[in-house]
């Protein structure tokens, strides 16, 4: 039950975050610092989307294996 729960918000999500990036299409100016680069706003939010969904991967995958690593450990010590 819990993984349909996460499917279904995970896809509603995933549905807002392609209409906006789809309503966001006018060129902008990403300052560096040191050199300015001028791309479509799409590309900005796509890049930026899936930099997240690696970042939350990593955390979640993280609690996992924690998760994991004292459950193991608990069933040696029994």
């Amino acid at each position: 039950m819990k993984n349909q729960k996460n499917l279904v918000i995970g896809s509603i999500v995933a549905l807002i975050a392609v209409i906006f990036v789809i309503l966001n299409t006018k060129p902008v100016v990403i300052n560096f610092g040191f050199f300015n680069v001028k791309l479509p706003l799409i590309v900005v939010l796509v890049v930026m989307v899936i930099i997240g969904m690696i970042i939350a991967w990593f955390f979640g995958h993280d609690k996992e294996e924690k998760h994991h690593f004292f459950n193991k450990n608990e069933k040696k010590t029994e």
